[in-house]
């Protein structure tokens, strides 16, 4: 009951969701669709690497995940390739002299060939189902077919051939030979035309192919006293250039080289690292690091994943019939097509139809008291007061264990036999007969999301809408764009990618403390608190075009959310315990959450359910919760908390995620706090914030700056992806289904972005909740000021065991973990102290036009009153005034200011708006009766002064009015008084025979 009502809620969540723009647009196909590490690629299953490490052959994503042991004893001397379509992994043993593979499942491993002594590299022409070897001693290049039972030579006479490589889809084979000069040459596959493509001083040590840019790519060792390189030039021999310069220090470690995407990848041995350039401009991007080993890093090979959907069948099998009458499968036996059922189903009479066979009709399921009949297969049930035994067969009245002695995972039943270990209906017995698995268990029969039960021992998982099951049938990946990080790093908003690439930093100019961020889908910004400042900004996706929302009566906002349905922002103040909400422009602003709070944090809502989530950090640490206008207040959770900074909600599953800071510890439970569970304690430092997207939690450590990833089911399995960071805080996912929109709000796509100065077209097709401004920078993204990020596979620090201070970093050395203080703190680093570069007289302020603001870790410059500026530099606002007001209506060239673009049309809630070029800042001529720097502020003396005006005016008019009534009611009396005694004097006679 509980599954389905679980479906069913987050079915009707995500229908609005799904219904949007911000997918269907999207051209990411469930097969393969990795487009690279550019900002518009589509998610899709990472590639993964392939190495050989000592004698064992490895794998792991290039995010660091899934770290595994494919082939064990491999040999001493492996060189790598790998067939894309049959999913096979080969290796060339060169010290033993053969070649072996193996399905990447680690099934069916066998010897292909024995080749004599000298080879000493090898390639796969996955097309033509050949393998290439060289070999040196012989200077030939020889070749077999995958049955490996027939060589022949195809080159002979060669110079030392040593690195070999193919093209399959061109047909063309590359080599290095040479002796005194190192030569890249090639031929057809064929060998009938050879062709040299370029030739180089020194030694080159490794050969990789760009199958898709056409390029060759490779690293050069030179002679003592010049600079070794990674260079590269097209098949043709054309456009030679050096990427990357090796130093002589680094030039006997580098190992292996593989091309993919906008990046290579090659090893370090040394540092025991991978390491993945970008091959446009040459700059280290990610560097995976591995745990230490005196076993070296050597070959390396990288190969994309495919979806679950990809499956090659070559032209032979395709079956014609299968889509127009099979309904189950099509098989073909010789020019014969016949449809064939799955297990549990029959041939209907015409041979076009698959019918279920009813098991238990037929008495022939073995069951010993009920038998429930479903599509394929069938199950044994028991009554009320019965369990299931491990046969699946056999019921059993329920009858408890005289001694709990098995440490059965869901409980114990007292049998002639024994105590035997019984599970819930929908599981069954692992091998170990104590732990159940199944839909019906904790590991959710291994599912990520969704369990679908056929029978008591099967099942298979599924996914949410807008979800892709993966390859291992478990897994699922959001379709749609390819999702990021976006964190604050104090000083700071930042990128980046989850494998580690386009890590930069968006915003870092007076951010003053940023300690809350969150985004909205609809109009493609982010909002962000400062801390110091006091006030609550927004900018687009790419930092441009900042303005502030809230910048009046704010102590320390620490935690801030979006409702992107309702269009509503709420942020907690811990400085003035409360929760405050407003629209997302910053008006109809109000307290909804005061009393009994102390020192509120995080905060995050789920407006389908209508409730709002937060932490507060105070003596008496809990968990509350209340509606989106703060009514029906509860505490969620009060007891085992001491610090709980972060809090994020699953729209999924409708499940908490907190971190508790000082504790080390991650949790979850359901939205009403029932069902609590720890997921990890004491391994993850001092986390501060928490998100949740796909299979996955991310974590911002202080501790050891840095994000942590781990998965939901395995939360001992993680990496942890650190680079150039001070004080990771807030995070979030941007991806359309990590928050949900609706179409109401959604804007129609722009046509034209404006870059820099320039306006280009827009050609994307996105539209909807997440449009590619998500993804515009506004530098190339081949020159812009890319950070390095390294990925941390293992930790071997020993810092989760170290007491540093809340404001300091855990630093690995030689003599053990030491701690450190942050920059803008002193102290020990067991215990820090705020330096006070204002009072030290050390900041860098406009002096005598700022003044420094003191805060914890730094300090920020700000205008004194008369002044303009960004702190740093300030200049007189009265001239800028008078610039204002002089030139509002003057359009010349000698203007100082401008005219606000459309994007600040309700800049001004009161005012016009005008941009200051030489300020870089934008600024309001307020109407009569506002002020404030957005003209937000009614000026109570000038409406009381109006008022008293409006009364006197009121009143005046009204006594004018009376006076003028008065007045023309006594002229009509008069002109009637006179007509009436004219009237009389003229009727004399009558009057008097009137009175007689």
């Amino acid at each position: 009951m509980y599954l389905i009502f679980t479906v069913f809620w987050t079915s009707f969540i995500f229908t609005g969701l799904y219904c949007t723009k911000g997918l269907e647009q999207w051209d990411c196909q469930e097969s393969y669709h990795y487009l690279g590490n550019n900002h518009s690629s589509c998610n899709g299953p990472l590639p993964f690497v392939l190495f050989t490490r000592g004698n064992d052959i490895l794998s792991i994503n290039t995010d660091g995940s899934n770290l595994k042991t494919i082939v064990g004893s491999a040999g001493s001397s492996v060189f790598l390739d790998f067939d894309l379509q049959e999913q096979r992994l080969y290796w060339l043993d060169a010290n033993r002299g053969y070649i072996q593979r193996i399905f990447l499942n680690k099934t069916k491993r066998e010897r292909m060939r024995a080749v004599i002594q000298g080879a000493t590299r090898f390639t796969v022409d996955w097309k033509n189902k050949h393998i290439l070897w060289s070999n040196k001693q012989k200077g030939t290049i020889e070749w077999t077919d995958m049955s490996g039972k027939k060589a022949r030579t195809l080159l002979r006479g060669l110079v030392h051939p040593t690195f070999i490589s193919v093209d399959p889809v061109e047909g063309l084979l590359f080599w290095t030979s040479g002796s005194l000069m190192s030569i890249i040459q090639k031929s057809n596959l064929n060998a009938t035309l050879v062709t040299s493509v370029t030739e180089m001083k020194g030694d080159i040590k490794a050969l990789a192919l760009d199958t898709v840019s056409k390029k060759i790519y490779w690293i050069v060792y030179k002679q003592v006293g010049e600079e070794s390189s990674i260079g590269t030039c097209t098949y043709q021999g054309d456009s030679v250039t050096i990427i990357k310069k090796i130093g002589h220090s680094s030039r006997q470690n580098i190992w292996g080289l593989s091309a993919f995407s906008d990046h290579l990848y090659y090893t370090e041995r040394k540092s025991s690292s991978i390491r993945t350039l970008n091959k446009y401009t040459g700059k280290e991007t990610v560097i995976i690091t591995l745990e230490p080993s005196i076993a070296d890093i050597t070959d390396i090979k990288l190969v994309p994943q495919l979806t679950s959907s990809y499956q090659y069948r070559s032209g032979s099998e395709i079956c014609p019939m299968v889509s127009d009458h099979c309904t189950g499968v099509c098989h073909v036996s010789g020019a014969d097509q016949q449809c064939r059922c799955k297990d549990g189903f029959q041939l209907s009479s015409d041979g076009k139809h698959c019918e279920d066979i009813n098991e238990c009709a037929l008495w022939s399921h073995g069951c010993t008291l009920g038998c429930e009949n479903i599509p394929g297969s069938y199950y044994c049930s028991c009554p009320r007061g019965y369990v299931l035994l491990p046969d699946n067969k056999s019921c059993h009245d329920e009858k408890p264990c005289l001694q709990e002695i098995r440490n059965c995972s869901h409980g114990c039943v007292q049998t002639a036999g024994g105590p035997v270990c019984f599970c819930p209906e929908g599981s069954v017995l692992s091998i170990d007969g104590k732990t159940c698995k199944g839909c019906s268990s904790p590991d959710n029969g291994g599912c990520s999301q969704l369990c679908r039960r056929f029978r008591e021992d099967s099942w298979e998982c599924d996914c949410y809408p807008g979800y892709i099951l993966q390859k291992d049938k478990k897994s699922c990946l959001a379709s749609g764009p390819r999702p990021f990080l976006m964190f604050a790093n104090v000083h700071d908003l930042r990128r980046i990618n989850f494998d580690g690439t386009q890590y930069e930093s968006l915003l870092g100019s007076q951010m003053g403390g940023v300690l809350a961020l969150d985004y909205d889908p609809v109009e493609n910004k982010i909002y962000f608190a400062h801390t110091a400042l006091k006030c609550i900004e927004s900018a687009n996706m790419n930092g441009s075009d900042r303005e502030k929302i809230i910048s009046e009566a704010l102590d320390t906002p620490e935690g801030l959310t979006i409702d992107a349905i309702n269009r509503k922002l709420y942020w907690t103040d811990r400085g003035k315990s409360c929760i405050e909400t407003s629209y997302l422009n910053g008006r109809n602003r109000k307290i909804i959450v005061e009393k009994n709070l102390q020192q509120p944090r995080g905060i995050c809502v789920h407006p389908r359910a209508g409730r709002l989530f937060w932490t507060d950090i105070g003596p008496s640490a809990h968990i509350g919760s209340s509606t989106l206008d703060g009514h029906e207040r509860k505490v969620v959770i009060s007891t085992d908390l001491v610090w709980p900074s972060g809090i994020t909600v699953d729209i999924r599953t409708n499940r908490l995620y907190w971190c508790d800071t000082k504790k080390s510890v991650i949790e979850s439970s359901d939205m009403d706090g029932s069902n609590r569970l720890v997921l990890s304690q004491n391994d993850v430092g001092h986390p501060f914030s928490i998100a949740v997207f796909e299979d996955y939690i991310w974590l911002s450590d202080w501790l050891q700056p840095s994000i942590i990833r781990m998965t939901k089911s395995k939360t001992n399995s993680w990496v942890r992806v650190q680079g150039d960071m001070k004080r990771p805080s807030a995070l979030v996912v941007i991806h359309p289904l990590a928050k949900l929109a609706i179409t109401d709000y959604i804007p129609e796509p722009r046509k034209d972005i404006t870059v820099g100065n320039e306006a280009r077209h827009d050609e994307s097709s996105l539209h909807g909740p997440l449009t590619t401004v998500f993804y515009e920078t506004l530098d190339d993204p081949y020159t812009s000021d890319e950070l390095v990020a390294e990925i941390l596979v293992s930790d071997d620090s020993f810092c989760a065991h170290s007491h540093c201070d809340i404001n300091a970093r855990c630093v690995p050395s030689e003599d053990g973990p030491r701690c450190q203080c942050l920059e803008g703190y002193t102290g020990n680093g067991r215990t820090c102290n705020d330096i006070d570069e204002c009072l030290l007289q050390i900041a860098v302020c406009d002096q005598h036009k700022a003044e420094c603001i003191n805060m914890e870790g730094g300090y920020i410059c700000k205008c004194m009153e008369g002044f303009l500026g960004n702190g740093l530099e300030c200049i007189e606002s009265s001239t800028t005034a008078s610039t204002v007001n002089t030139t509002a209506n003057d359009t010349s060239e000698k203007s100082h200011t401008q005219e606000c673009p459309a994007s600040h049309d309700h800049f001004c809630f009161h005012g016009t708006c005008r941009y200051f070029p030489d300020l870089d800042d934008y600024g309001c001529v307020c109407i009569a009766g506002y002020f404030g720097e957005r003209c937000q502020t009614d000026d109570q003396n000038w409406w009381d002064k109006q008022s008293t005006q409006l009364k006197i005016r009121n009143v005046t008019i009204s006594v004018s009015l009376l006076v003028l009534i008065l007045i023309l009611g006594l002229v009509l009396f008069g002109v009637y008084y006179y007509r009436h005694q004219l009237k009389q004097s003229r009727n004399p006679g009558r009057r008097h025979v009137e009175q007689h």
